[in-house]
């Protein structure tokens, strides 16, 4: 039995064998097999793959460093068509050098390290300066840090070179620089220096300084170059000793050091006391040195000056007041100077006094020159006792709104600290209005009157109803008695205020009331009456009545607001017309009657009367006490005539119009003005004497009238009724 076979090959070949070798070929046994080959990474992924005989230098530049397996497959087609596969593997390792450089501190460093990849390389290092000039140099991964501090200051390169067993190298690269602290001092004088200068080698160095007395105790210390003229200026005499100091970054110090002397001329000057002072003096430290002195105001004007140690007292005395400074000025040997200074004020007391107003003042003050003094203030009044006194600028407010009035004197006085005493005065008067008012009556007065306190103050006054409504208003001392007249009946407040020139006001009131009587009449039935009774205004009024006949006799009379026993009263008369009357007399005097008639029928011939409607007003009676007079008409006997259809009386005005309705019977007229109530147009009018006693009591209208008054009806009645039917009067409005 024949069997076909394939052995597959690879060959790896390089200088260093199987680590980075330079070829890779694929192959078999046979020259008619086909090979494809794939390289695996250590974790078994395929990095690359191809049908060829070797595998490119390309492919193999690109690969990482690992270990890596190749493996490839033959395939060799039989003679009778089959696939005959063969797969094989090998393996290779690629590997370089990578060093590094590791400096720990950019200046003095104190660590210089190296490393290197591959185990059996070799690592060598070397130091250069800044021209590339190799100065130290070494194998292993460490470059002694006694060889790098000996080196000068300067900036420095180390390079570590890893050499690997396959004769590749890397190298890495670091810097660092070698740097020390050196300051250096200058002082520019040795005697009171101006300026003390210290230096630093290394900019980012902190530079610091002090100044050591003799005692060796430090007086002053800083940082920076410079101690000030001013910290200079400030020391005392005496021996000294500045050091500044140089402490680099990486914490190496170096001090410089040097001496100098100080000597100042130092002035005092003393004042014994600050406010008008008796004594100034200078005092100098060193003897040879020359002292003067200057005294100025605060403006700074030149007043006095002078050498020595005592400003003169002469000079003092004639200061005015203010401000001064004195400054003393001594000059040393050395041609330095020293000035001292001194305040002091030169004051008096001058008080003044302020009264705000010559009349009732609500602000009285006063003034000190000298905010510590002491103000004090004295009131007396015109006799000049003393009202009150007291402390501070303001004499109370309350206390001067609670002044009577009169003539007032006030002291100011300012006692200085220093004993001075100064006063000042005003004066002023107080007074306040106040008025009255006085009203004659508590009903319907007839004199108001006001009083004033002060001829120059305005007086008015003002009369209010009970719901504070202004009446009626002016100005005087009396209200108009015209005024009063016109005042309607109601509870009145009159109020009088006084206006003083200082805008000050009192007001006084009293309250009154204005009622005038005003009686009513109510009769039950026109025919036969049997109640009649009246009414009045006021609960206090007096009510009388009478009971007339037609010609106006007083048949009864009395009291009251009812006609008692009116129908026994009434039996004894005859029939006929009557009127009855009710009178209300007011406490002050003032009278009002109302009228109406009635009739007395022993037999009733024509319809009874229809029942009366309450009157439209009242009829006001004057206030008198004369009996009204009656017109008697004669009688006759004569038949009237027969009226077929209603008489209209016209009124000359389209509101109204009045209808006569009777029967034919005879009887007489009287003429009659009959008022519009709306437009005061009157018309004559002929209307029978036998209705005025039955109608006039429901038809107001037809009551006769004198201005807006109502006239009383008697007198007006002059001929007697002869008719033996009754009359209706009736009233009607037109559609």
């Amino acid at each position: 039995m024949n069997i076909e076979r394939v052995a597959a090959t690879i060959d790896i070949t390089g200088t260093f064998d199987k680590i980075n070798p330079s070829t890779i070929t694929v192959g078999s046994d046979k020259t008619t097999a086909s090979n494809i080959w794939k390289i695996i990474d250590e974790a078994g992924n395929v990095v690359a793959t191809e049908s060829s005989a070797a595998v490119s230098q390309a492919t193999l530049n690109q690969l990482p460093e690992g270990v890596y397996t190749v493996e490839t497959t033959a395939t060799l087609i039989s003679k009778y068509g089959n696939p005959v596969l063969d797969t094989t593997t090998d393996s290779f390792l690629i590997r370089h050098p990578e060093s590094t450089t590791s400096v720990v501190g950019t200046y003095n460093p104190t660590s210089i390290t190296g490393t290197k990849k591959i185990t059996e390389s070799t690592l060598t290092w070397e130091v250069k300066d800044s021209s590339g000039t190799v100065l130290i140099n070494g194998t292993g991964n460490t470059i002694p840090v006694e060889q790098t501090n000996a080196l000068g200051d300067g900036s420095y390169s180390v390079f570590f070179t890893e050499h690997s067993p396959e004769n590749e190298t890397s190298v890495s690269e670091g810097s660092f620089k070698i740097r020390h602290p050196e300051t250096t001092i200058s002082i520019d004088k040795p005697i009171n220096p101006e300026k003390v200068m210290g230096t630093q080698t290394i900019a980012d160095s902190t530079l610091t300084w002090q100044l050591l007395n003799e005692a060796g105790a430090v007086v002053l210390s800083g940082n920076g170059p410079i101690i000030s003229e001013k910290q200079l200026a400030s020391l005392a005499g005496g021996k000294y000793e500045a050091t500044f100091t140089e402490t680099s970054p990486e914490g190496e110090t170096h001090a410089s050091t040097d001496k100098f002397l100080v000597r100042h001329p130092e002035t005092t000057t003393t004042i014994d006391r600050p406010f008008n002072p008796n004594s100034i003096k200078g005092t100098q430290t060193i003897v040879e040195s020359v002292l003067t002195w200057v005294l100025k105001d605060e403006s700074g004007k030149l007043i006095e000056s002078g050498s020595g140690t005592d400003v003169p007292t002469s000079l003092l005395d004639k200061l005015a007041i203010g401000t001064y400074v004195v400054t003393y000025t001594k000059m040393s040997p050395e041609n330095e100077t020293h000035s001292s200074q001194g305040e002091f004020t030169i004051r008096h007391p001058e008080t003044t006094t302020t009264v705000n107003k010559p009349f009732n003042p609500d602000k009285i003050t006063g003034t000190q020159t000298i905010s510590d003094s002491e103000l004090v203030w004295i009131l007396t009044d015109a006799q000049g006792a003393i009202i009150k006194s007291g402390t501070g600028s303001d004499i109370p407010t309350d206390f001067l709104a609670q002044l009577k009035p009169g003539s007032y004197h006030v002291t100011f006085a300012e006692k200085s600290p220093e004993g001075e005493m100064h006063t000042s005065t005003g004066d002023f008067i107080v007074r306040h209005p106040e008025t009255t008012t006085t009203v004659n009556k508590p009903f319907n007065p007839n004199n108001i009157t006001g009083t004033q306190t002060m001829t120059e103050s305005e007086l008015t006054w003002v009369i209010t109803d009970k719901n504070g409504a202004e009446v009626m208003s002016g100005i005087g001392s009396e209200v108009p008695e015209k005024e009063l007249l016109a005042l309607l009946a109601g509870d009145y407040t009159v109020t009088f205020t006084e206006i003083s020139p200082e805008d000050e006001t009192h007001s006084s009131h009293d309250v009154f009331t204005v009622r005038h009587p005003e009686a009513t009449l109510t009769i039950d039935k026109n025919i036969n009456p049997e109640k009649i009774t009246g009414t009045q205004t006021i609960e206090d009024s007096t009510l009388t009545w009478e009971i007339l006949d037609i010609e106006g006799n007083v048949l009864f009379s009395g009291i009251g607001s009812e006609i008692s026993n009116l129908v026994e009263l009434l039996k004894g008369l005859d029939d006929g017309s009557y009127f009855a009357t009710f009178t209300e007399t007011s406490p002050e005097g003032k009278v009002h009657t109302v009228i109406n008639g009635f009739q007395l029928v022993s037999e009733v011939i024509s319809p009874p009367l229809p029942e009366p409607t309450p009157p439209d007003k009242t009829n006001e009676q004057p206030e008198t006490n004369e009996q009204p007079e009656t017109n008697e008409q004669p009688e006759t006997n004569e038949q009237p005539e027969t009226i077929e259809q209603p008489e209209t009386i016209d009124s000359s005005d389209d509101s109204e119009e009045f209808i006569l309705l009777h029967e034919k019977e005879e009887f007489s007229y009287v003429e009659y003005e009959v008022f519009d109530e709306n437009t005061a147009d009157s018309s004559q009018t002929i209307v029978p004497t036998s209705t005025i006693a039955e109608t006039t009591k429901n038809n107001a209208s037809l009551l006769p009238k004198t201005g807006d008054k109502q006239s009383p009806l008697l007198p007006l009645l002059g001929i007697a009724v002869i008719a033996s039917s009754l009359v209706m009067l009736r009233r009607r409005n037109k559609n």
